[in-house]
């Protein structure tokens, strides 16, 4: 299957209806006794997103798509209507929640059939964001929920044609504004703001309680945290504030590339002191860091052609330019040898800010950044708790960076914990991955909303 954008059916509408309807035929379908009210998964070991050890022999009672109990077995009484399934020998964890994504319409069902049932978009034309987000959660197209930031802000003469530039006062608070009405989740601010604007930006945000997320350039990670921004993207900031010359870098940032390229080169140049100092900071302003570390890591790789078939790349359509162009990338930004060895001496600093941040008690945040180049829709999540688990987290603290860490971060209360009164999102997986993090990868089913998705059959309609 492509994207479906292009071919037409004589009525006008998309390729894309026909796909809705197979994929959503599919999913009923998936759901063993067809239309049965109450499911009980029997049997499995379970971790439940909280990050206490895993639970043997569990049952788990599901009623119109809500957890309803969760118990060990003859712990529970089971309902004689519901349809029983065993799971002895499978491990139970919650749905996955990208927090840091950019959501593009032939990626939908390719975080479903990864176990990523919710993502927090967090750049898009405000427009095209907002009607996917609205068909992803009314189930008009199969796919994650959807949370959105719309369309960034940015400072003026924005980095992107389709993010908002503001180079005022008035200007930030209208740019706010708009996007409260238009109905996003929260705001993204992007590197060429400036922190000026940054102020009358965070009132107003906080006046009509919208959260901010920030991937930073001319503001340096401290500044921001203390401004009332939720979340850092990327761990965008650190550099700046950990070595001392902000000038500098807020400077290079009046460039998108040039900046860019200084701070992901810069965190080789930091003192292992100056990470830990500022990570400490960090945590005790309550921020929550989004580490994006397969993003670092696939930057410092950019120059290594394997990683394009690399596994699950096969998901990737081929003409999905959005993961698959690293060549335009490789001559937008002129980075050679020099760059990606500056790079990869980075990881090794990035790694420890991790580490530090973790130690000091602060949030830590599972994103992929995905679609983008390298960057596998659903796929590369996983790879995103395995480097976490690799810079110093265990696996069940790189899970519920996830999967509870993201609920939290999305203020939904619903989600992100296997417990009595949460929606049914939740992975089935074929072996547990509390002592080896790559185990999520090998999943079994996936339920959605209380629907049970085989990943094989919703692939089958790819082709």
């Amino acid at each position: 299957m492509t994207d479906g954008r292009t071919a037409r059916r004589p009525d006008g509408r998309t390729r894309v209806w026909i796909t809705t309807v197979a994929l959503t035929s599919l999913v009923l379908a998936g759901c063993g006794g067809g239309g049965a009210r109450v499911i009980a998964l029997e049997g499995a070991t379970l971790i439940d997103g909280a990050g206490g050890p895993p639970k043997t022999d569990m049952v788990v009672l599901i009623r119109d798509g809500r957890i309803t109990a969760v118990a060990r077995v003859n712990d529970v009484a089971i309902p004689r209507n519901a349809e029983r399934i065993s799971l002895v020998g499978k491990t139970i964890i919650p749905g996955l929640i990208d927090a840091h994504a950019h959501v593009e319409r032939w990626a939908a069902s390719r975080y479903l059939v990864w176990g990523v049932t919710t993502v927090r978009d967090l750049h898009g034309a405000t427009d095209s964001a907002l009607a996917l987000k609205q068909d992803l959660n009314l189930g008009a197209v199969i796919g994650p929920r959807m949370f959105s930031a719309g369309a960034m802000i940015d400072g003026a003469r924005p980095t992107y044609p389709n993010a908002t530039g503001v180079g005022t006062a008035v200007e930030a608070r209208r740019a706010v504004d708009q996007r409260a009405v238009a109905g996003v989740d929260y705001i993204k601010i992007y590197t060429k703001l400036t922190p000026e604007l940054l102020r009358p930006l965070a009132e107003e945000a906080a006046t009509l309680r919208l959260p901010i997320a920030a991937h930073l350039g001319r503001i340096d990670a401290v500044t921001a945290a203390r401004a009332g921004v939720v979340s850092l993207e990327h761990m965008s900031g650190v550099v700046q504030a950990a070595s001392g010359n902000r000038a500098a870098y807020a400077r290079a940032h009046a460039s998108f590339l040039q900046g860019w390229t200084a701070e992901e080169q810069g965190w080789a140049a930091l003192d292992s002191a100056a990470v830990a100092r500022t990570a400490r900071t960090l945590a005790a302003t309550r921020v929550a860091i989004v580490p994006t570390l397969v993003v670092h890591e696939m930057l410092s790789r950019l120059d290594n052609p394997v990683l394009l078939s690399r596994p699950g790349m096969e998901d990737v359509p081929h003409n999905a330019a959005s993961v698959r162009s690293v060549p335009s990338l490789l001559r937008r930004t002129g980075w050679r040898t020099p760059q990606f060895e500056a790079f990869r001496r980075s990881r090794r600093r990035q790694d420890q800010f991790v580490r530090e941040f973790k130690r000091a008690g602060g949030a830590i945040v599972a994103g992929s950044d995905a679609a983008n180049q390298l960057l596998i829709p659903g796929y590369s999540l996983h790879e995103e708790m395995a480097l976490l688990v690799e810079a110093g987290l265990t696996p069940l603290e790189a899970i519920t960076a996830a999967t509870r860490r993201g609920a939290q971060l999305l203020r939904a209360d619903s989600l992100g914990l296997l417990t009595p009164g949460k929606v049914a999102d939740l992975i089935v997986l074929n072996a547990n991955p509390a002592s080896n993090i790559t185990a999520t990868r090998n999943i079994a089913w996936v339920m959605s909303r209380g629907r049970i998705i085989r990943p094989d059959s919703v692939r089958a309609t790819w082709r």
